[in-house]
């Protein structure tokens, strides 16, 4: 009797271990795991931002970081010019910015980066790098210091099994935004233009462009 009575306590004491277990309750314990989160250069990030390197004003910095700078200290647009930054998708709408005598350049997919760097055509591009689809949103936070007429456009380029497709276009002044969804390994690309036919050389376009991403 006492061993059986010894049996059954001992099957109890089991039973209610694995009890406490299943419930993740324990007194103590300590898990080591190793993490590793590195800083990137901008082409790198998991939104990537990729600068066309053949285009005048577009790069990448020292420290890793995407700019855009055509002037101040670089060589900026000459007065009564159009300059173009990238090839468009399509010239349509863009007649009142670039005038009546100049030919905008177009491709029929700018911002592929299916065979890397030689085949974009964008000023640069916007690479989902991560694992998750995402909406991205371009916020124009320009300040237009002009007193003359310069006028300048912004064209949002999608690339999509090898079709190029505009997928917004931003003209100044510009106070809107401009977004897109982007699956995972998909590029958008960004070119622009800029109009100095009546500009003065006083004329400044500064600012930033926030980009945004939220996973769909």
């Amino acid at each position: 009797m006492n061993r059986r009575d010894v049996v059954v306590g001992l099957g109890g004491l089991v039973g209610a271990g694995a009890l406490a277990t299943g419930t993740g309750a324990f007194s103590a314990a300590e898990v080591s795991r190793q993490a590793k989160i590195e800083v990137v250069d901008d082409s790198d990030g998991l939104v990537g931002l990729v600068a066309n390197e053949a285009i005048a004003g577009v790069g990448t910095d020292s420290g890793g970081e995407f700019t855009i700078s055509v002037g101040d200290d670089d060589p900026g647009v000459n007065v009564s010019s159009v300059y173009q930054f990238g090839a468009f998708v399509t010239d349509d709408d863009l007649r009142g910015i670039t005038g009546e005598t100049f030919s905008v350049v177009t491709d029929d997919d700018p911002s592929d980066l299916s065979d890397g760097q030689e085949s974009l055509e964008s000023a640069f591009a916007i690479v989902n790098q991560a694992l998750d689809d995402f909406t991205v949103t371009i916020d124009f936070e320009l300040n237009d210091d002009v007193d003359g007429g310069t006028e300048y456009a912004f064209e949002l380029q999608s690339s999509r099994n090898g079709t190029g497709r505009r997928e917004g276009l931003a003209k100044s002044p510009i106070t809107g935004q401009l977004t897109t969804e982007l699956a995972t390994g998909e590029s958008i690309g960004v070119s622009f233009i800029v109009n100095a036919l009546d500009g003065v050389t006083e004329d400044e376009i500064s600012g930033s462009l926030s980009i945004s991403a939220a996973t769909v």
